[in-house]
């Protein structure tokens, strides 16, 4: 498991492994926004995301879409569109990312 402080301040995310197996690479995070973390709606990357929501409550937005999710909720969307949580509703939050992405 690899610790890291997430790409945005009040985030943070540890990598739970990776796989490549031919050319789909596949990375797992779980995430957790640490007190004072804000909303950010700016991440955009190739691949398929999949969220499940252990904890907490927010507005997660997905291109011009958005949906209030909590515990044991689930997304699963292209991950070209601009996407992140837009409000968070309560805390503490934490869910599980995975990331699958074609690789060349």
């Amino acid at each position: 498991m690899i610790d890291r402080i997430g790409a945005l301040e009040g985030d943070r995310s540890e990598l739970l492994g990776h796989s490549l197996s031919g050319n789909l690479f596949v990375e797992p995070y779980l995430v957790t926004l640490l007190p004072g973390a804000g909303p950010y709606v700016t991440f955009q990357h190739p691949g398929l995301k999949f969220l499940h929501f252990l904890s907490g409550a927010v507005t997660y937005r997905r291109g011009s879409k958005s949906v209030e999710v909590g515990a044991a909720d689930t997304l699963l969307f292209d991950a070209t569109v601009l996407h992140g949580i837009e409000a968070i509703l309560s805390g503490p939050v934490s869910y599980l990312s995975v990331v699958f992405t074609l690789r060349d």
